[in-house]
């Protein structure tokens, strides 16, 4: 079998059938391209059916959860399509948490299995891994190390590439498409970060979408820029193709230079991430525009707000970029536009719905409002999540008739182009990756001096949104520079990304009647300190 389509071969409708309708498909030709490694999508079947198999010696099956803590490496997907082929829930996490959030998530998800690296950095993720394992009472099967240079205790490594499942093995049948697939884990408006369940029906959607508007297809190469465990990473290097047929070059860390070096080597065609990467590819091209460099197709742009401006001069250099409105819960994108969309609709619009939604646009009270008028956002859709792990969650954002509320405002045109107004609820979207301010808070709250906080999001040029706090001090004390809070949050072991690079001390948080903090005014407010960690 090449690259060719088999004849008679179908699309998958459960993910655990997807690397072989992958094969059958589109045989030999390549997936996914990583620093020196090139791998087929008959390698990933293969790599991911010996994991699989190695999972279910090891006593996991069926409804268990495989968590899979890495940074950008194909592992991510062989581990997830393995757990897939099983019946196993798939569970990546994004590397920038630290034990702060992994010690919630492992409460959360109890995984059956955990895969990670000895260190990254300065970091040492078994140790933190194994340190969150035990504070939450969790004792996984098998504990798997994508790489192990030197011996850990009770680590095993990861079946490596080129090896292939035992011929006895018995696979399990693939869980179903109606049950859960893939749990993700993104921060909202509670304090702990949300457990997202999703299953075959959404995942396989939000994949072949950009097949449908865009039409991504096996002539395509897609570039992978966002953390594969975030639902953008995991679409551009793992379902798109496997859904599509592209083949995908994977970037280990984000570095516009490198970025357009390999989509000028390897001809890449499309990507999707956050504003803040077509961004920096934009100025990147305008820098070198005389040097005759292969220029992206197709920039599909989330996460933050995309300035129109910025599409503007992506289409001047002969990219088409277009905003669009998504979100974990609903496994990728809701809104995507067609690829012959005016450049007009490109930059002033977010998209437009997906086939599979519906949308009402409703006021305050609850009452759906005409089409064009600003308002409170609902959806429902086959494409939304199963629900939250958290049931209280599921209660208030969920109404009885199964319309879900993602927490912004908006309004829909007559042909269901939407278009992002605001948003109703306490978060902060740092270049796509979404933080509660109340998390946040909770930890400046700890520190001895500190008598309220208040943390918002506040514009930045480049990554949309970044972290500020308002800071109350206790009377008595002395004034805090920023410098020395940052310090203090970093010690609390809080992702990177969450610690605030705008600080200022005030007198008092203003406040409603009603006693809650209008978090409007403090970001109108000048902050005195800032640091980018």
């Amino acid at each position: 079998m090449t690259g060719a389509a088999a004849a008679g071969a179908q699309p998958a409708t459960r993910v655990g059938d997807l690397t072989r309708a992958a094969v059958a498909r589109w045989g030999d030709k390549r997936f996914a391209t990583f620093g020196d490694l090139d791998m087929t999508f008959t390698d990933l079947r293969d790599w991911s059916d010996a994991i699989a198999a190695d999972l279910l010696s090891s006593g996991v099956g069926p409804g268990d959860r495989v968590m899979i803590l890495l940074v950008n490496r194909l592992e991510v997907i062989a581990a997830s399509a393995a757990a897939w082929r099983i019946g196993a829930i798939a569970v990546p996490v994004v590397a920038i948490y630290r034990t702060h959030e992994i010690s919630d998530i492992v409460r959360d998800s109890r995984p059956a299995a955990v895969l990670t690296t000895a260190t990254l950095g300065e970091r040492r993720l078994a140790d933190e891994l194994d340190s969150c394992l035990a504070k939450a009472g969790v004792s996984p099967l098998v504990r798997y190390l994508a790489d192990a240079p030197d011996a850990v205790d009770g680590w095993t490594t990861l079946p490596q590439l080129g090896a292939v499942a035992p011929e006895e093995i018995a696979f399990p049948e693939p869980a179903d498409a109606d049950s859960e697939c893939l749990r993700l884990y993104t921060s909202g408006s509670t304090s702990a970060p949300k457990g997202v369940r999703l299953n075959s029906h959404a995942v396989i959607f939000g994949g072949g979408q950009f097949g449908d508007r865009i039409g991504v297809d096996e002539t395509h190469v897609g570039l992978a820029l966002a953390p594969i465990a975030h639902i953008a990473g995991m679409l551009a290097a793992g379902l798109v193709p496997l859904t599509c047929g592209a083949s995908v070059v994977v970037l280990p860390r984000w570095d516009a230079k490198e970025a357009v070096r390999l989509i000028d080597q390897y001809r890449a065609t499309w990507s999707l991430g956050a504003a803040v990467f077509l961004k920096d590819l934009v100025e990147e091209y305008e820098a070198r525009k005389d040097e005759g460099l292969h220029v992206l197709q197709y920039y599909v742009s989330g996460g933050a707000n995309t300035a129109p401006e910025l599409i503007e001069r992506a289409s001047a250099l002969g990219l088409w970029a277009a905003r669009t409105y998504g979100m974990t819960e609903a496994a990728g994108v809701v809104t995507l536009a067609p690829k012959d969309a005016l450049l007009e609709r490109l930059s002033g619009w977010d998209g437009k719905l997906a086939d599979n939604t519906e949308v009402q646009i409703r006021d305050d009270s609850g009452i759906p409002v005409p089409a064009g008028t600003d308002g409170n956002i609902w959806f429902r859709s086959p494409q939304l999540l199963l629900g939250y792990t958290d049931d209280a969650l599921n209660v208030s954002q969920f109404d009885s008739d199964g319309w879900f509320d993602p927490g912004d405002r908006g309004l829909v045109s007559e042909d269901r182009w939407m278009r992002i107004t605001g948003r109703t609820k306490d978060i902060i979207n740092r270049g796509g990756e979404k933080f509660a301010s109340t998390d946040i808070e909770n930890v400046i709250q700890r520190h001895p001096d500190v008598l309220e906080v208040a943390v918002v999001g506040v514009p930045d040029d480049r990554l949309g949104e970044v972290v500020a706090a308002y800071v109350v001090l206790r009377p008595g004390s002395a004034v805090l520079p920023g410098e020395a809070l940052a310090d203090y949050v970093r010690e609390q072991d809080l992702a990177r990304a969450k610690i605030p690079v705008h600080w200022q001390v005030i007198d008092s948080l203003p406040r409603t009647a009603s006693g809650k903090v209008q978090k409007h005014l403090l970001s109108n407010q000048t902050a005195i300190t800032s640091r980018e960690d």
